[in-house]
C-alpha cells in the first residue's frame, strides 16, 4: 500500500511538475562521439551470397562539423585471429546514389557489386568494414553529401573505430580502398586518418580510378553551356544536389533556375539508376542561373570535393585503366602531377581497363599486392 501511494504520488508530483512548465530532469544519456558504437547485429540473411555479415551504426562527424548516425557493413574472415588481432581493411564504395535507400543493406545493385571484393578482401585474411557514408542509409541524414571529401573520410574512419568496439580481435592496424567514388573517399581518409584517430595505426591508401579534379570541369557551367555527348560535367547536378542539403556557408540553390532545383530535389532522393536516367537528359545550361566559376562559389566547390594532394604521411597506390571514359585518365594524370609538385609519395599503375571492369582486370589484384605490403595480413 506504502509502494502504491508513493508511486501515485511520484507520478502526481510529474504532473503538477509538467503543467507549472519547469523543466523535468532526465537520466543523462551517453552523449555522442565520432566512433560511438550504436548498434551491432548480423544481417537476417545472406548479403551478396556471403554469410556471417553484420551491420553496425556508429557516429560520425557531418557536413557541418555536427554528429550524426551512419552505417556500415562488417565481415571478418573465420577462425582464430592472429596474433595482435585481425588487421583491417576499410572498403569505400563507388557511386550508389544520393538517397537513403541507396546503401549496402538497400541498394541490390551496390551489394551484388561490393559482395565479390569484400570476399577477395576477406580471403587475404583482413577483416573487412565497408562504410555506407552519409545518407545512403534510413536514419542518417540525407541527401547523402556526394562527393564531400570531409565527410566521406570522416565516416570511414568511425567505421573502423565503431567495428573494433563491436567485435574483439580486431587490430589497431588498418589500411583503406576504394573504386571511383570510393577511390575520392580513401584518397580523403588517407589523408585525414593520422591526425583524426591517432590511436589507430593506419598504414596506407589504395584509390582504384579515384574521382579527382572533377572540380575543374564542373566549374565551367553557365547558363549558356552547349550540350556536348558524354559531357563528363553532368555529373555536377549530383555534386549540388549534396551540397544542397550539407548546410553550406552558400545557398547552392541561388545557382539554380527553378527547373535546377527540381532536378536536384528528385536526385537526392534516387539511386544510381535514375540518377543515370536524369542525368543522361539533363541539359546543365538549362538547371544554372549563374556561372559557376562565380568567385563566391568557386572556392566552396573546392573545398567541399577536392582531393587533397600534400600531407599525407602514408604510402598511396594509385591505378587507373587507359580507357576509362567516367573518370578520364588526364584528370588522374593531373592528380599525380599535383602529388609530385607538393613530394607526395605515391606509386601508379595504368591498367588496360575502363572504369567498370578496371578491378576484374587486375586493379583490385593491384590492390591486393599493395596491401600486403603495407599491412601484411599475418
Amino acid at each position: 500500500m506504502v509502494r502504491n501511494v508513493r508511486a501515485i504520488a511520484g507520478i502526481l508530483t510529474l504532473v503538477a511538475t509538467l503543467c507549472a512548465g519547469l523543466p523535468v530532469v532526465a537520466r543523462a544519456e551517453t552523449p555522442w562521439y565520432p566512433g560511438r558504437l550504436l548498434s551491432a547485429e548480423p544481417l537476417d540473411r545472406e548479403w551478396a551470397g556471403l554469410d556471417d555479415v553484420r551491420r553496425i551504426e556508429y557516429v560520425t562527424t557531418g557536413p557541418g562539423g555536427e554528429l550524426v548516425p551512419a552505417a556500415a557493413i562488417v565481415r571478418i574472415p573465420g577462425g582464430p585471429a592472429p596474433d595482435g588481432g585481425r588487421r583491417v581493411v576499410a572498403w569505400d564504395h563507388g557511386t550508389s546514389g544520393l538517397g537513403h535507400e541507396c546503401g549496402l543493406t538497400g541498394s541490390e545493385q551496390l551489394e551484388q557489386g561490393t559482395g565479390p571484393t569484400v570476399a577477395r578482401l576477406n580471403d587475404a585474411g583482413y577483416a573487412v568494414v565497408a562504410p555506407d557514408y552519409i545518407g545512403l542509409s534510413p536514419g542518417s541524414p540525407g541527401p547523402h553529401p556526394y562527393l564531400q571529401t570531409g565527410t566521406e573520410a570522416t565516416a570511414t574512419i568511425d567505421a573502423v573505430r565503431a567495428a573494433r568496439a563491436a567485435f574483439t580481435g580486431l587490430s589497431t592496424s588498418w589500411a583503406v580502398a576504394g573504386a571511383s567514388q570510393g577511390g575520392h573517399a580513401a584518397l580523403g581518409t588517407g589523408r585525414l586518418a593520422p591526425e583524426y584517430a591517432p590511436e589507430l595505426d593506419f598504414r596506407g591508401t589504395a584509390a582504384l580510378a579515384p574521382a579527382s579534379n572533377l572540380e575543374n570541369v564542373f566549374l565551367r557551367s553557365r547558363p549558356d553551356q552547349p550540350e556536348v555527348p558524354g559531357y563528363a560535367g553532368r555529373a555536377v547536378a549530383m555534386v549540388l544536389a549534396g551540397m544542397a542539403g550539407a548546410r553550406l556557408d552558400i545557398d547552392v540553390r541561388d545557382y539554380l533556375t527553378s527547373a535546377g532545383r527540381q532536378f536536384i530535389e528528385g536526385l537526392g532522393t534516387g539511386c544510381s539508376s535514375q540518377a543515370g536516367a536524369m542525368l543522361a537528359s539533363a541539359q546543365i545550361g538549362d538547371l544554372v542561373s549563374r556561372p559557376l566559376d562565380d568567385p563566391e562559389f568557386a572556392p566552396t566547390l573546392r573545398e567541399y570535393m577536392g582531393v587533397p594532394v600534400s600531407g599525407y604521411r602514408d604510402p598511396i597506390l594509385v591505378v587507373h585503366g587507359n580507357y576509362d571514359t567516367v573518370v578520364p585518365l588526364p584528370l588522374t594524370l593531373a592528380l599525380l602531377g599535383q602529388f609530385a609538385l607538393h613530394g607526395t609519395r605515391h606509386e601508379v599503375q595504368l591498367l588496360d581497363a575502363g572504369h567498370e571492369d578496371l578491378r576484374d582486370r587486375g586493379g583490385l589484384d593491384r590492390a591486393l599486392v599493395f596491401l600486403g605490403q603495407v599491412l601484411p595480413a599475418r
